[in-house]
Parts: C-alpha cells; structure tokens; sequence
C-alpha cells in the first residue's frame, strides 16, 4: 500500500505582501499542489487533513479547477475540512460538484470510507472553530487498515481548533494517523503525523514543506516546495568585498524562488544584490539599536513589558527566535 499525506494548501490565501509578490506566491502554491498529484501516480490514494483552501477568497472558477485536476489524478483523494476551509451553507453546494473520486467528510461527526481492505476515518468542520471534544470511544475492527484524517491541535490543551489528546489518540489503535493545522512537519509517534503546510508563504515559515509519503509501512518526508523563505543577519564588514558578500548569501540558498530579508545594523545598498543573489525578492531589515527592557521600565503595565516577561531567563534558539518575531510584530501593528 502506497498513499500521501499533505495538508494546509491554503489556495487562494490572502496575504500580507505587495498584489504582485502575492499574486506569485498564491501561484506557485497551487502549482505545487497541483504537481504533487502529477508525480504521484502511482500511489493508492492521497489523504488531504485540511485547510486545502481559503474559502473566503475561492471563487467557482477555483473551484472547478480544482475539481479538474482532482478528477484527473483518478485516485482516491480523502478530504476533510479544516478551520479555514470549513462546510458551510456557502461553499457545500460547490462541494456537491465533486469529482467522484474526491471523498469529503460532510460534517463533525467521526465517520468513515471502506475501500477494499482500508477504512479512513475523519470529521470536518462545520464552523471556524470545532466546540466539540473528539470522539475516542471508537470500536476498531483489526481486519481493516484503520488511518485517521483529523484537523486538529495537540500542543494546546486550550484550543479552539480540535483539541487532541496525543496520550488518547496512541491508544486507539490507528494504523495511522493523519494530521493537519500545524504547519511544521512532526514525527508524535510511530503512526502520527503532521505533515505539515506545502509551501511556505512568508517569514515567519523558515523550515522545510512537503508532503509524507507512506509506502509498504515506510513513512518518509518529500521535501516538495517550490518556494523559500530566509531570514538572515549579515554584517558587511565581516567580508573583504561585496562579492564575496554575495557569495556568502547565495551559500545559504537552495535553487528555488528564494525570498530574502536581510537584517543588518548598516544600511546597504540592494541594487547589486538584486541582480547578482538568487532571490525573487529581497526584504531590507536596519536592526534598530532599541532597549527594549528600558523601554517597557517606562511602562510597566504595557503590552510590551508583559510581553518581554514571559521570555526572562530563555535564551534558547527557539525563545529567542520567538522574542525577535514577537517584538517585530509588535512594533508593526504600531505602526499600522
């Protein structure tokens, strides 16, 4: 048995760039999803755990194009929605359209497909959020290749978006299951898996995407993307010339549509950069020499000064990689 797992297409997603960078990104996405099912004819099926579109921003010609080119991949493609793609009055009509290849979970109630000698078991969401708790008195038959495919958090006990209990599902007796919602690819157990988004779509998405692929028991990563973001602190002065610069930076890329930010204390010149690094697009940070603690001394009951509390005493990769983001984040809404 050979099947995929993918999730959090995230077609038609809007996002925070200019129209034509935006435009790019949302193209070469679905040109990833889309060559996904080209190149993997030869599995039995594709499991898809959510968030496969934005149904805000996907029109009825997004959809029958989709459709199309499910339709043509001719295998089983399972399907159930997510927190961004969720069934509703709206978009269940077009839904109903479906190729009969593709199998949607309708609602958000556990149900299941039986296909030869494998049952996939999966619910969707009818809403933005699922306000119900997952069902795990569930009642396996061994003789079947039992797989779940669920849109769902297991890192936060408190979520809105199908709180899962990593213990809980270990014990059911899966022979796999399929997550989505979590954009980082994760080994939970043996048979548990996030497989993560396709495609990254902006700078805060520095690892690798792709899909997984199971085949006769071996699960393996397909690093898939088209697309890559990077963020990187250089200082000039660290190198004898502009060249060997240039050179540095693209050492730190892979041949695909690069995204660039660079952040510096010196203010530089991009023109040569742009025309000689292999970047799409190159973002222009000036790391600005502020103090943050003195600042939130001045208000201490600011969103600031909370803020920073809760990273005292981290000063590992992950808390500081976190702090720069937050902060940045921060100071942009200000400035909104």
């Amino acid at each position: 048995m050979k099947f995929i797992h993918l999730a959090d297409v995230h077609l038609a997603d809007n996002l925070n760039f200019k129209s034509d960078l935006s435009s790019l990104i949302r193209k070469k996405n679905k040109e990833s999803f889309y060559k996904i099912l080209e190149e993997n004819q030869d599995a039995d099926f594709i499991l898809i755990a959510g968030d496969l579109y934005e149904r805000d921003y996907f029109t009825l010609n997004d959809y029958k194009d989709l459709f199309e080119k499910i339709g043509a991949f001719k295998k089983d493609v399972f399907y159930v929605a997510g927190n961004h793609d969720y069934i509703g009055r709206d978009n269940y009509l077009y839904l109903k359209n479906k190729p009969d290849n593709l199998h949607i979970f309708w609602d958000d109630d556990l149900s299941y497909f039986e296909i030869d000698n494998i049952r996939v078991y999966g619910l969707s969401y009818v809403d933005r959020i699922y306000n119900k708790d997952f069902p795990y008195d569930i009642d396996l038959e061994d003789s079947y290749f039992n797989i779940l495919l669920v849109h769902g958090d297991v890192y936060n006990k408190n979520s809105s978006y199908l709180n899962l209990d990593i213990g809980k599902l270990k014990n059911l007796g899966f022979d796999y299951v399929a997550l989505g919602h979590i954009h980082k690819r994760d080994k939970l157990y043996d048979n548990i898996y996030y497989a993560g988004a396709i495609e990254p779509m902006d700078y805060s998405d520095l690892y690798d995407f792709g899909y997984i692929k199971y085949d006769e028991g071996k699960v393996s990563y397909v690093d898939s993307s088209l697309m890559k973001f990077y963020d990187l602190n250089i200082d000039p002065s660290d190198f004898n010339n502009q060249d060997d610069l240039v050179d540095y930076i693209n050492s730190k890329l892979e041949d695909k549509i690069n995204f660039l930010r660079l952040r510096t204390d010196k203010n530089i010149s991009l023109n040569s950069f742009r025309k000689n690094v292999n970047a799409y697009d190159i973002d222009l940070k000036i790391n600005e020499q502020i103090d943050y603690k003195k600042l939130a001394s001045l208000y201490p009951n600011s969103i600031l000064s909370k803020f920073l509390e809760k990273f005292e005493g981290k000063d590992d990769e992950i808390s500081s990689r976190a702090l720069d983001l937050g902060l940045e984040a921060l100071f942009r809404s200000q400035n909104d």
